[in-house]
């Protein structure tokens, strides 16, 4: 979660700047807001959004290293802005990932297997919320969202060692920042974090004969993860 600090608390300085420059404007000469042609805040034109994007998955090392690994992600956004500052969102996305293999049953290095190709696909439904509204400022709206959805490497058996990433039920939280210069097409920088868990088989607890378990019993065999990504996509708005 610490990963997505940064881009929260700039989106909520860029609300703050832009709410102070709104209070300047009414402070000087008993004025009201700015002149239409001067205003930094626009309207934004449209209500949708369909944004391709790319990036980079960063997926969280377990203590057994055998979770899916990082890796680049490309993916669709759709949002729908309905009234105000709300957004509703979908997302799939496919992520090039890998994963080591291991058999408990084996001592020392024998027990390494190596990696295999493991995609991973997600699918997201977010609430959206724009921290300057329904306008743009200085042509930059910030976003920040949260919401859950699915992600699945689709093999619903075990690997020869007992272990089965399958699909899994994610919660995600999100930042991003769009640059809207007006018309149909915006630019959007996000980062967004995958939480899901991981599940070790009983098989990573039990030592071989003459060697070590790969985990020891103070370890969870079931915990929570934090998986950021960080993307950069286009967008056309209508």
């Amino acid at each position: 979660m610490k990963k997505l600090i940064a881009p929260l608390v700039l989106g909520l300085v860029l609300a703050g700047v832009s709410t102070l420059a709104g209070a300047q404007a009414t402070s000087g000469g008993g004025k009201v807001g700015y002149p239409p042609n001067a205003s930094p805040f626009v309207d934004l034109e449209h209500s949708q959004e369909l944004t391709l994007f790319g990036g980079h998955f960063h997926g969280h090392r377990d203590p057994a290293n055998v979770a899916p690994q990082s890796g680049p992600l490309i993916g669709l956004h759709y949002s729908w802005r309905p009234t105000g500052p709300l957004y509703l969102i979908t997302e799939i996305a496919g992520i090039s990932s890998q994963r080591n293999v291991l058999n408990p049953a084996r001592n020392g290095a024998a027990r390494d297997l190596g990696t295999v190709n493991r995609n991973l696909y997600s699918a997201d439904f977010d609430l959206g919320l724009g921290l300057t509204g329904g306008k743009s400022w200085h042509k930059l709206a910030p976003e920040i969202s949260g919401g859950a959805g699915l992600i699945s490497d689709f093999h619903t058996d075990p690997d020869s060692g007992g272990f089965k990433f399958g699909t899994r039920f994610a919660f995600n939280v999100g930042a991003g920042l769009k640059y809207v210069p007006g018309g149909n097409w915006q630019i959007r920088a996000d980062i967004k974090d995958r939480m899901y868990t991981i599940a070790y088989p009983e098989t990573y607890y039990i030592a071989p004969v003459g060697g070590t378990a790969v985990l020891s019993t103070g370890i969870a065999k079931s915990f929570w993860t934090n998986n950021p990504s960080l993307t950069l996509g286009l967008s056309y708005l209508f």
